[in-house]
């Protein structure tokens, strides 16, 4: 067996050596290998980067070659090669590179010269995203991964044998492509050959191949705005050598962060110092226990066009014990290359500067004349200072975009990916044998890679024989105790499901009025077509100390997908705070309940129905509509046991001197919400909204009819709000959020139709500090007239974060102030938070009522955790 394993290594070695193949291997003058070396061939406009070995090998028709070659460090070679029909190994030696052209020394006080070269390149960064109309390319990738060591405990935690077995094994993935680009976004994507020595249950993406044709160093929102206007507030730069290179002067710019995070890259730059554009770049990204770096190689396919031609890419990973690596390369060939000839960059005494092509061409409007003077003469100035170079970004911007590119910015609509991006694989895309891989494989298999082909099938094997070798019956018994306890969603067929809570679920909250709250809530539903689709979710509980039992039903109707439109009906008999969803939630309420006897949720009875429709009369414009009627009485505790004891406070809400009395309400609601500029998707015929630069402006009115009787709710409700979320740079953010309200008349209200503000009474809670009061629950809430306001001020560098050893770490930090005006209170908060965006947080509050001290406080934010445990 031993034999024939070798034997079968020897055959793929054999396999390998190609036919009418150009195999090169580039060494230094000392025979060693150049890891990581490029290698551009300008016939076939692709560009190879070698292995650690410094290796590669392509298929070339025979014929002569004009290649580059090059590597950081040493002296680029420029040489032709004659491949004969046979084909050509060859070995290319490169020099270790001299500065001798100049020193780079920097006065103090001074600025370093790096700055003028990087105002230089980011003036003309919009041009180079905007040069190229469209494209054919060929795109080899070869990416492998290994997890290299995981802790025994969570190993333990893996079921699935192929997981296991794939543990200190080197995966491998290859992949041939063909990529066609269309400005401005749209990409078509043909799958010629995969190869893959990860398991089967591993569903690797075939837009993979994208990821080095898409990788624009020019782009904005790539490789942390390095190229973007305001990259000078995050980013230092070093003039470190020059050197000259064929016709261009190279200068190498160290890339420093000015602060330590996970968005911003680290490394250096090469730039060409006539056409100011990036030759190379060495990048890397750091994040906790992570690393990527990224080497990417830029040739001039086309006369003043750099594109991308090789693209590596590394991780290393180290994260709570597990330990592994990671690694891309990726070989691009253009063909069929179409720029937009509206305008180019000429050279006039070495400057470069956007010239008009009129012959055959559309003449350039009056504006975009005036720009072009603009642009000449900005680009014409010996020192560019960094405001001159914003705004000469933003001309080249306005003046090169094309037709298309400006239609879709105006445009609301965002395409998703699979609009963008339309894939199609070859059927014969997994069965390519080995000669097709001979021809097309760039970089060779090394003894590790080949031996992970060789392992596929027996670590399929091995898998086969764990699932075989337990016990059927074990493992359905193992699975189904899982799905009793955690629920589990249950399609039939495509078009119904059927959905329950589990038997962790069956006990959810813990209160002095109910005791123990056990039960379940079921939901099933059905899909009618065409994105839409109706639910049905009962709910039934027994209250343990009240000894009675709860029972809610909800139903929806999705329809009108473009327009997001739902239809909502729900009926039951139940318990609710008198606060609704704005006072302590139900599970930090079950926990200072059962463990502190501290009881600040106060519960009523209602039976209840709700009708209410939710849909878009126009984009960015919702209208919802809705009526409620509720039977109102009021309950009493029926239990005080409490873990540590203690005696819980009467279920009277704060502010109430005695008990609510038994009435009715009916009340109809009618709310308008705008926001202007409302950016969506359509995601498989549903509309989801995005994001708007503008604030959304939301007004509602309440009625509530008395019905006859004197004792049922009666009053008229009208409030305003105004909310937005800001970004302000790529660390700070700013949110804001104004509302008022009136009764206008109010004949007739109980404590269920107060204006209640959300408030956070327990140091626990389920809502968001930028937006939420440090107070009583209900003490404050109002049936006159309110003002409110939250302003929030959130940054990745803050206060803490300042400091270098904390600037590792992921948190963000937050400035609050909140105000609240009635006719009865004038209450404002100041805080200070640290977390994770709105997913965690702990903040610090001082309080002061009537512009005197009032109280401070610490509060602690778990919306995401609270919020799926609450019921």
């Amino acid at each position: 067996m031993r034999s024939f394993f070798f034997i079968m290594i020897g055959c793929l070695f054999a396999l390998t050596l190609p036919a009418q193949m150009l195999t090169v291997k580039i060494v230094d003058d000392k025979g060693q290998p150049i890891p990581n070396a490029t290698f551009y061939i300008r016939e076939t406009a692709r560009g190879v980067i070698a292995d650690e070995r410094g290796e590669f090998q392509t298929e070339l028709d025979a014929g002569e070659y004009a290649c580059e070659i090059s590597s950081l460090g040493y002296e680029r070679k420029t040489m032709t090669v004659a491949v004969p029909p046979q084909g050509l190994t060859l070995n290319v030696e490169l020099t270790e590179k001299t500065y001798t052209l100049r020193g780079v020394t920097v006065s103090p006080g001074k600025e370093d010269p790096a700055y003028r070269i990087m105002r230089n390149v980011i003036a003309r960064a919009p041009y180079h995203l905007n040069q190229v109309k469209s494209y054919e390319s060929d795109a080899y990738l070869k990416g492998s991964f290994k997890i290299e060591k995981m802790p025994a405990l969570l190993k333990s935690q893996i079921t699935d044998p192929n997981m296991k077995n794939m543990i200190g094994k080197l995966l491998v993935y290859e992949s041939q492509s063909e990529v066609k680009y269309s400005e401005p976004d749209k990409y078509e994507l043909r799958i010629i050959a995969v190869s893959t020595s990860f398991p089967e249950n591993f569903n690797i993406d075939d837009n993979v191949p994208l990821i080095a044709v898409t990788s624009n160093i020019y782009s904005p929102a790539s490789f942390g705005g390095l190229l973007a206007p305001g990259s000078f507030a995050v980013y230092k730069f070093k003039l470190e050598d020059s050197y000259q290179e064929d016709d261009h002067l190279i200068n190498k710019i160290r890339v420093i962060p000015r602060k330590k995070s996970g968005r911003l890259v680290d490394g250096w730059l090469y730039i060409a110092d006539d056409a100011w554009t990036v030759q190379q770049a060495n990048l890397s990204l750091s994040q906790t226990g992570a690393t990527v770096r990224f080497n990417l190689t830029y040739q001039e396919v086309k006369p003043g066009a750099f594109l991308l031609s090789a693209y590596d890419m590394s991780l290393n990973f180290s994260l709570m014990g597990v330990k592994g690596n990671g690694r891309l390369y990726a070989s691009v060939k253009y063909d069929k290359l179409e720029t937009n000839e509206n305008y180019v960059l000429t050279k006039a005494d070495t400057i470069s500067v956007i010239k008009p092509v009129i012959a055959g061409q559309k003449a350039p409007t009056k504006q975009q004349q005036k720009n072009l003077l603009k642009i000449e003469e900005l680009a014409g100035k010996e020192k560019l200072t960094t405001r001159e170079a914003y705004k000469m970004a933003q001309l080249v911007k306005k003046t090169v975009e094309s037709d298309e590119v400006k239609e879709q910015k105006r445009r609301l609509e965002r395409r998703p990916l699979d609009s963008m991006v339309i894939v199609a694989r070859d059927s014969l895309a997994l069965k390519r044998d080995t000669s097709f891989w001979n021809k097309t494989r760039i970089l060779p298999l090394k003894e590790e890679e080949l031996l992970s082909y060789l392992q596929r099938d027996s670590l399929k094997f091995v898998a086969d024989s764990m699932k075989s070798a337990d016990s059927l019956k074990n493992r359905t018994f193992e699975k189904w105790i899982i799905r009793l306890l955690l629920g589990e969603k249950i399609n039939f067929g495509k078009n119904y499901y059927f959905l329950y809570d589990g038997l962790l679920s069956a006990c959810p909250e813990y209160n002095f009025v109910d005791g123990f709250r056990v039960g379940q809530s079921l939901e099933a539903g059905v899909n009618l077509g065409g994105n839409r689709s109706l639910s049905l979710a009962p709910a039934i509980y027994y209250a343990t100390a009240r000894k009675e039992i709860d029972i809610t039903i909800n139903g929806a109707l999705s329809y009108a997908p473009l327009r997001n439109g739902k239809l909502s009906l729900s009926t039951g008999n139940t318990i609710t705070d008198y606060a609704g969803k704005n006072g302590t939630g139900r599970f930090g309420n079950t926990l200072a309940s059962l463990f502190l006897a501290n009881n600040t949720a106060m519960f009523y009875q209602k039976k209840y129905a709700a009708i209410s429709n939710r849909i878009d009369i126009a984009n960015g414009l919702i209208l919802t509509a809705g009526f409620n009627y509720e039977k109102r009485n009021d309950l009493t505790n029926n239990t005080s046991y409490s873990v540590f004891g203690g005696r819980p406070a009467p279920n009277i809400p704060h502010g109430q001197t005695g008990m609510m009395p038994d009435h009715e309400a009916y009340v109809a609601n009618i709310a308008f919400e705008y926001t202007p500029r409302y950016y969506y998707s359509i995601w498989k015929g549903q509309k989801i909204y995005l994001n708007s630069n503008y604030p959304t402006i939301r007004m509602s009115y309440q009625k509530a009819f008395a019905g006859g009787s004197n004792r049922n709710s009666s009053f008229d409700q009208i409030e305003i709000s105004v909310f937005h979320n800001i970004r302000l740079s790529l660390f700070n953010r700013l949110s804001y959020e104004i509302d008022a309200g009136i009764f206008p008349s109010s004949g007739q209200t109980c404590l269920p139709d107060f204006k209640h503000f959300r408030t956070n009474e327990l140091f626990l809670t389920g809502k968001l500090l930028e937006n939420s009061f440090t107070m009583d629950n209900y003490r404050y809430a109002t049936d006159d007239k309110w003002l409110q306001a939250h302003v929030s001020y959130a940054s990745d560098f803050l206060l803490l974060k300042q400091i270098p050893f904390m600037q590792s770490f992921l948190f963000d930090e937050a400035l609050h102030a909140k105000t609240l005006w009635t006719p009865d209170l004038n209450r404002n908060e100041i805080g200070y938070s640290i977390g994770l965006g709105e997913s965690g947080r702990i903040g610090v509050f001082a309080c002061f009522k009537q512009l005197q001290y009032e109280s401070a406080g610490i509060v602690v934010s778990l919306p995401l955790l609270l919020n799926m445990l609450t019921k």
